[in-house]
């Protein structure tokens, strides 16, 4: 009886088989999240994190895991002609503004894929291109940085002024948020990205036209602050294309 135990354990780890894993998200997306993965038959198998490296043993006859955060789930198929499954998860965008940020919203995004060791051993950070650009200190315009958190400072100025002005609000909040904007590019400048970088002085030189349209002061102090703008504007495009070539 005790032999026959032994015979169906042995014949069912024989059957068993190493499923490697490393999740890889971008940017700062997700990092402190859990995403669940899940066997061919439902069952939980366990939760990996941002960075993190499982090995699992299971079932030799699965076909398939699921794995899910949230809303983004997606079914990787396994390889039966492989004794040990290495398996890469990531999300899959296109890694441009904005379409990036559609991308992220189909379900599929999350997914993996099956690697060779070497690939898997080397599946890292750099697996998304465009995440390890740099903008490095000595490349940001401070001219340019200096000039946006003076427009803001100006439209909070004038929106304090204006209190007669309808849209006193809208343009104290516009001015507000750009501050914080150009604040928060001042004291990242040693690790910003430079397509966080792009977006946030293209969103904020687009927010400045905006919140000038809504002033009620003099012609000279609109036509100041637009003429401002589009500077900025200017500085900023000739800088991110000296900066990418």
């Amino acid at each position: 009886m005790v032999l026959i135990q032994i015979v169906i354990l042995f014949q069912k780890k024989s059957f068993m088989k190493q499923l490697n894993l490393k999740l890889i998200f971008p940017y700062n997306w997700y990092h402190f999240r859990k995403v669940k993965v899940y066997g061919d038959n439902g069952k939980l198998l366990s939760k990996i994190m941002h960075c993190e490296n499982l090995s699992l043993l299971i079932d030799g006859n699965t076909k398939s895991i699921t794995v899910k955060l949230d809303f983004l789930i997606s079914e990787i198929f396994l390889p039966q002609d492989s004794e040990e499954w290495n398996i890469g998860l990531f999300l899959d965008f296109r890694d441009r503004f904005p379409i990036k940020y559609f991308d992220i919203l189909k379900r599929k995004c999350l997914t993996g894929k099956t690697m060779s060791n070497g690939e898997f051993e080397n599946f890292n950070l750099s697996f998304y291109n465009q995440s390890k650009i740099w903008v490095q200190k000595a490349n940001i315009d401070t001219l340019a940085l200096s000039l946006g958190i003076f427009i803001s400072i100006g439209l909070l100025i004038v929106a304090l002024i204006e209190q007669t002005n309808d849209y006193q609000d809208l343009v104290f909040f516009i001015g507000l948020i750009s501050l914080i904007s150009m604040l928060m590019i001042h004291f990242e400048k040693e690790k910003i990205l430079l397509y966080d970088y792009r977006n946030r002085m293209l969103a904020t030189g687009l927010a400045f036209i905006l919140g000038i349209q809504f002033l009620e002061s003099s012609f000279a102090v609109v036509l100041t602050l637009l003429f401002l703008s589009f500077v900025f504007l200017l500085k900023f495009v000739k800088n991110f294309y000296t900066i990418k070539t």
